[in-house]
């Protein structure tokens, strides 16, 4: 026991789970023990089987109800959360969750995602999406072919988020920031998938927040339900027919769940809420249904609307050796909601067409034609492949969807206005895409390392087969001045200056390796990406 907070089951926490559930005791027990070190595998990654070899030398296994589908399989790993005691190990995961193999995610958090069921090419939306585990694997669920709006409204969070987004290495994430209340509708029908994952009072994180116990009262869920009710409620407006929407928290309390679905499920009558198939998407997780009665019930609840709460899922702590976690899934059975918010079908038809705002200088904008003959010119035709979104000194490469769609159809704005594409307004985005390509002085000077797995097998010239090792002494001493690298690089004759790629065949795979031919050749490499490959080459790198 933490001698900094108090005695478990002296807390109200622990008073109000008594009221929640009948045999609470089993709870308690298991509310208070560190959760084990959890990791999501991205199976966008081609080298994803060798990945999935290194956890399993460090102990790991798969978790049996997190399968590969709706993003990459969970695995767990045998010590606790953030308490790798072997160094060499601690410093391996680091440089695989950093290099965007696997993503350090709580087990119960990806639970929501793997239940929208989404697939390859759809348009979904992650309302409040920091830090950005759950924006990555809905990229990794719609095989990062389509689009995934990944908003969130605080700008020191959006950071994190955006950060995230570049570390999984995926192209479809297009991320905005705005008060989710506020969010613009997209073009028309909407969203097929929206995640509305809303901040919460977390006190079902009590394994990783053991301050709950301290901190929690009964007061905490009835100060969020208000901004829970409105996120959700506009979420429901922007889901396109046939749309499934799914609202989690990570919070036991009623107020903040059952009670929200009530709410909506009373003001929206195009939802209806839908019973997980947990078979198909979450084999043998243990869960509960939701509850029908609690301590704060509107005895005013239709009968209809408590017939359904039933349908909502609740993942107790002692229950998957995990956090708790609470979802509810809808399906939009209605017809045209996103539209008809703004003005009736009449209306819409009659709507005038606005002038697109000025760009700016600093808005992310499709690359022009002379910057992809560029491209095309100096590193081959398919290098140029995009879309590529264009923002100063940084060519992002993006999903087709985020430009067909979502850059260039028409939206509508308020009663009495359209818009035509080709702009992003009114969304303020903040990140397009995967940085690519790096400019300088309006000239395309080098790949970047964090859209490697992609661009990489697309680039035709400035690319050489590097000898196992002589890649390991360049990671240990240095890059070898041109005649040595020469030497064992005969291709490198005739090369020009500058930036280029080394190739290495090893386990079964290519690893694109960028780099500078100068008076040396130096490798262009982020300490991670250094030291994933020293491992790889039997190589002990310094810590």
């Amino acid at each position: 026991m933490d001698d900094r907070w108090p005695d478990p089951a002296e807390s109200l926490l622990w008073k109000a789970v008594q009221s929640w559930r009948e045999d609470a005791e089993p709870w308690l027990k298991a509310a208070y023990p560190r959760l084990p070190e959890t990791v999501r595998v991205n199976p966008l990654r081609p080298d994803q089987a060798w990945t999935e070899a290194r956890l399993t030398e460090m102990g790991g296994e798969p978790i049996p109800w997190l399968p590969e589908g709706g993003g990459g399989a969970g695995w767990r790993l045998p010590w606790p959360k953030g308490r790798c005691e072997d160094d060499e190990v601690r410093q391996l995961l680091r440089a695989l969750h950093a290099t965007g193999r696997v993503t350090q995610q709580e087990a119960v958090s990806m639970i929501p995602v793997k239940l929208l069921d989404c697939r390859p090419g759809m348009h979904v939306l992650d309302m409040c999406a920091a830090p950005g585990s759950k924006a990555t694997q809905l990229a990794e669920a719609i095989a990062d072919e389509g689009v995934v709006l990944a908003n969130e409204s605080n700008p020191g969070r959006g950071n994190m988020l955006v950060s995230n987004a570049q570390r999984a290495g995926v192209t479809s994430l297009v991320t905005t920031q705005h008060d989710g209340r506020g969010l613009p509708r997209p073009p028309l029908p909407g969203f097929d998938r929206v995640l509305v994952d809303t901040p919460c009072t977390g006190n079902a994180t009590t394994r990783k927040n053991p301050e709950l116990w301290a901190n929690w009262t009964p007061s905490s869920g009835p100060s969020l339900q208000t901004l829970q009710i409105a996120l959700l409620r506009k979420g429901a407006m922007l889901l396109a027919p046939g749309g499934l929407l799914a609202y989690s928290t990570c919070s036991l309390d009623p107020v903040e769940n059952e009670a929200v679905v009530a709410e909506i499920l009373d003001g929206c009558e195009f939802l209806r809420l839908i019973e997980p198939d947990l078979s198909a998407h979450l084999p043998g997780l243990v869960s509960r249904p939701g509850m029908v009665e609690w301590p704060a019930l509107d005895n005013n609840i239709e009968s209809g609307i408590l017939e359904q709460l039933p349908r909502c899922l609740r993942v107790w702590n002692d229950e998957n050796d995990s956090g708790g976690f609470f979802v509810a899934l809808f399906e939009h059975v209605g017809e045209s909601e996103c539209a008809e918010a703004l003005a009736t079908a009449d209306e819409m038809a009659r709507m005038p067409l606005g002038n697109p705002p000025d760009h700016g200088r600093n808005t992310q904008a499709p690359a022009s034609a002379e910057t992809l003959e560029q491209v095309g010119s100096e590193w081959g035709e398919a290098a140029a492949v995009g879309p590529l979104f264009e923002r100063g000194k940084r060519l992002n490469i993006s999903s087709s969807a985020s430009h067909d769609w979502l850059w260039s159809e028409e939206r509508s704005l308020r009663r009495g206005r359209r818009l035509p594409g080709g702009h992003w307004h009114p969304f303020h985005v903040t990140q397009v895409g995967l940085p690519a390509w790096e400019m300088r002085k309006g000239r395309v000077q080098r790949p970047l390392s964090k859209a490697m797995h992609i661009i990489g097998p697309r680039i035709g010239k400035h690319v050489h087969s590097v000898p196992p090792d002589m890649l390991a002494d360049m990671l240990l001493r240095g890059g070898p001045d041109l005649e040595a690298a020469t030497e064992l690089i005969p291709t490198l004759a005739g090369e020009r200056g500058g930036s280029l790629l080394l190739t290495l065949e090893a386990e079964g795979q290519t690893w694109w390796v960028p780099a500078w031919l100068g008076a040396r050749l130096t490798l262009m490499l982020p300490d991670a990406e250094r030291n994933l490959l020293g491992w790889l080459l039997g190589v002990e790198m310094e810590s």
